[in-house]
């Protein structure tokens, strides 16, 4: 199964069943949200097919499942997630309030729960519907948005809850067809605790190499985090905006500190998948494990390398493609 071209079928189907004009509104989306710089599929947005495909590559480990419930349940995690991503640049004022994207986001969250349903041939049991995810992630990304602005003093633990809270509508649909597929409680627990592990290693990463355009944005991890972790200098000398902060967050350590959590969720991932016979998460897993790896060891030796790395790959992909 192709993930991308799967997700891709299904957003497609979404949008049709819109109508005009909203239908080109929504195949606009990744633009409008500024995630792509020009019209594109979903599937040129995000390069892990975890992000919006997750309940697909769970589904190799459920051969009784039929196809048209592994479908429904991609169709609610690629929604759920897009209009998470999309909320989530409105609440921080990434993009405009615009009527027209808001009502597109209203009916993906409206085709998500209708997609829950069909799996579940009627109401999601709890724990399986998106209105406490909702709740949680909406309310997550505005104590985020006011934690950062702040700039005050976080640790690990405060960091990766209020990521995991943010991240929650991502966790639904996986968890929903492994009870749709009969597992055990203890199992679609792992499910769960697999795909925090990923979200978090995805998140960390991610936190590590846009820090610099967060605190642009209005506060960065990178600095609560190394704030709660550094006690001030001896000279009395105070992190500034600027030159002054980059050398301290670089000086730091803290963001080798954040890659090693991520390479550690990463791990944690790859065993998960792997102990739920998830051959193709393990896999992808892995190899984000081994890359993350080599961020470490770079950071280890150069700090900011993995910010440089970051943007020179982003330059030889729009270089050479």
């Amino acid at each position: 199964m192709n993930i991308f071209e799967l997700v891709d079928e299904l957003f497609e189907a979404f949008a049709e069943g819109l109508g005009e004009p909203l239908a080109e509104s929504a195949r606009d989306l990744p633009r409008a949200l500024r995630l792509a710089p020009e019209r594109v599929p979903w599937s040129r947005v995000f390069s892990h097919e975890a992000t919006l495909g997750a309940p697909a590559l769970f589904a190799e480990a459920m051969p009784g499942v039929s196809r048209q419930a592994v479908r429904d349940a991609v169709m609610a995690h690629a929604l759920a997630v897009i209009d998470a991503f999309g909320t989530d640049r409105i609440e921080d004022g990434q993009i405009p309030v615009s009527p027209t994207v808001t009502a597109v986001l209203g009916r993906a969250r409206h085709e998500r729960d209708r997609a829950i349903a069909r799996l579940f041939g009627g109401q999601a049991p709890p724990g399986c519907d998106f209105g406490p995810a909702d709740v949680l992630s909406l309310r997550a990304i505005r104590s985020e948005r006011s934690l950062l602005e702040s700039g005050q003093a976080m640790d690990m633990d405060l960091y990766e809850r209020a990521s995991l809270d943010k991240q929650c509508a991502g966790l639904v649909a996986s968890t929903g067809l492994a009870r749709v597929a009969g597992w055990s409680e203890g199992r679609c627990d792992s499910v769960r605790t697999t795909l925090e592990s990923v979200w978090l290693g995805l998140q960390m990463a991610d936190d590590v190499v846009d820090w610099e355009d967060d605190l642009k944005g209005g506060g960065a991890w990178a600095v609560c985090l190394m704030k709660g972790s550094v006690p001030p200098p001896s000279s009395g000398e105070r992190p500034t905006a600027g030159a002054s902060m980059r050398k301290h967050v670089l000086h730091s350590g803290v963001l080798r500190r954040m890659l090693v959590r991520a390479q550690q969720h990463m791990g944690l991932a790859r065993m998960r998948a792997s102990a739920l016979n998830a051959p193709r998460l393990a896999s992808w897993a892995a190899a984000q494990e081994a890359r993350l790896q080599g961020l470490v060891a770079g950071e280890t030796r150069h700090p900011g390398y993995a910010v440089r790395a970051h943007a020179l790959a982003a330059w030889a992909g729009e270089v050479l493609s």
